[in-house]
C-alpha cells in the first residue's frame, strides 16, 4: 500500500511521542499538545504506508534567530521525520517558492540541508531519500489538513 495522508490516531501519537518531536523542532510559541486545538480536527496528521510501517510526518520551520526583524521568526527550512525500520530519520530541507502556474499556484522547491542518521543498516542513503520524495509527493502543501491546496501543489526536489 503506498503513502496516504491520515490523521494519527491518538494511541500512535502518543507510542511515537509526536507531540514531544514536534516541540523540539517547531519554532511557534504554541506547543504540543495545546496547539492542536487551533486545528479544525483536534489530532496529529502525517503521511502513512502501514504496509510497509513507514510514516513521514512533518514538525514544521526551525526558527531563523537572526532575522531581518530582531525577533525570531520562522525560516525557509523545515523539519520532516521520516520513521523507516523503527527508525526515526531527522530531515531537514530548506524550501523555496517558484513560478506559480495557472494549474499549480503553489509551486515548491526542496533543498536537502541535512538528514541524521545518514543511511540504516539495511537502507542506503540513496533508498531512504528515495522513500522521503515519496512520501512528500504525497503529503504535499499540509497532508490530509489540505487536501484542496494540496491539489493545486507541484514540488521539486534538488537532491
Amino acid at each position: 500500500m503506498p503513502f496516504v495522508n491520515e490523521y494519527v490516531s491518538y494511541e500512535d501519537a502518543e507510542k511515537y511521542d509526536l507531540d514531544n518531536l514536534w516541540n523540539k523542532y517547531n519554532y511557534s510559541m504554541l506547543k504540543m499538545p495545546e496547539a492542536l486545538t487551533s486545528y479544525e480536527v483536534h489530532q496529529h496528521a502525517w503521511c502513512v504506508d502501514e504496509e510497509r510501517g513507514y510514516w513521514l510526518f512533518n514538525c514544521g520551520h526551525l526558527i531563523n534567530e537572526e532575522s531581518r526583524s530582531g525577533y525570531p521568526e520562522p525560516s525557509d527550512k523545515e523539519v520532516f521525520i521520516l520513521h523507516v525500520n523503527g527508525q526515526n530519520i531527522v530531515f531537514i530541507l530548506a524550501h523555496h517558492g517558484m513560478e506559480a502556474t495557472d494549474l499549480y499556484p503553489i509551486h515548491i522547491s526542496y533543498e536537502l540541508v541535512s538528514m541524521s542518521p545518514s543511511s540504516l543498516p539495511n537502507m542506503s542513503r540513496e533508498s531512504l531519500l528515495n522513500i522521503l520524495k515519496d512520501a512528500i509527493n504525497i503529503f504535499k502543501y499540509n497532508g490530509i489538513r489540505a487536501l484542496e491546496e494540496n491539489a493545486k501543489t507541484l514540488l521539486e526536489f534538488d537532491f
